[in-house]
């Protein structure tokens, strides 16, 4: 497998923009024309609804210095050699599953990482606008490639229909857990991807959170309360649901081998380790 640094045609459309030609039209014969493979499913996968014309006005607006930012900060260290140096740790851990490929680009409304269907094959991409520091990236990279591992696994592509909250936290909490074995030495709440402090109230409230979820585990209603923006009125905040997954899946772990976390790749609901009793610990 390999890593395409295709972020480095977008910097060479910035490089062109002000000598007067249609932002779009170079956009399209240096960007998206070369990756159409990538760009395509991409678009087709997260911006279903978006029309051309959307993309269009947005590629309008750029100035080469909105990425100024980010253009120093690969200057100081290339997040192709990051990638490609971190690549080995995690295959380390899963031999036996093909390396997926890994493409980093810049987008417009990219989320740091994700898993993309490229050409019948799951792939990882990262959004580097999204990245004020490469701090994280290694982590972000081992989370996104147990996703990948997991596709593989269960002999699917990216491409799935809307999640229930029991596949949701099931496939979070692997990558959580994944990221932890590649990465032992880093803190847990930056496998989570989040503050001490959202770590702090988590560990507080756990309870709360299993009794909550038990309830939705075949629907996929609470997967934006768990995953994206919380539930103000109930006094939940948001992305609690990461910390439940890594919770039930280390739980799960704790009483088997520890090979037996590729098993649980093939495994396609939190229910079939769901805790019997309702302490959650």
């Amino acid at each position: 497998m390999a890593v395409f640094p295709i972020y480095e045609d977008f910097f060479r459309f910035l490089e062109v923009l002000e000598v007067g030609e249609d932002p779009w039209e170079v956009y399209e014969e240096m960007y998206f024309r070369p990756h159409k493979n990538f760009f395509g499913a991409y678009w087709r996968t997260f911006f279903p609804l978006m029309d051309v014309r959307t993309l269009q006005d947005r590629v309008r607006q750029v100035r080469r210095g909105h990425y100024a930012a980010l253009e120093h900060l690969i200057g100081q260290s290339r997040p192709e050699d990051i990638v490609q140096e971190n690549l080995s740790r995690c295959r380390a851990h899963l031999p036996r599953l093909p390396e997926p490929d890994v493409y980093l680009i810049v987008g417009f409304f990219s989320a740091d990482g994700f898993v993309v269907n490229v050409n019948s094959r799951p792939a990882i991409g990262i959004g580097l606008e999204r990245f004020k520091d490469f701090r994280l990236l290694d982590i972000i990279l081992a989370h996104e490639y147990c996703h990948c591992a997991r596709y593989l696994a269960l002999g699917s592509c990216a491409e799935t229909e809307p999640e229930t909250l029991g596949q949701k936290l099931l496939s979070e909490g692997l990558s959580v857990y994944f990221s932890q074995r590649v990465y032992p030495q880093r803190r847990l709440f930056d496998h989570l991807l989040m503050s001490r402090r959202r770590l702090n109230w988590c560990q507080q409230n756990e309870q709360l959170l299993k009794t909550t979820a038990e309830r939705e585990l075949t629907s996929s209603r609470l997967v934006p309360v768990f995953f994206q923006r919380g539930k103000p009125g109930a006094g939940i905040p948001p992305r609690t649901g990461m910390y439940l997954a890594y919770r039930l899946v280390e739980r799960a772990l704790s009483e088997m081998r520890e090979e037996e976390f590729e098993e649980l790749l093939t495994t396609r609901d939190i229910m079939a380790i769901w805790p019997a009793d309702s302490s959650g610990r």
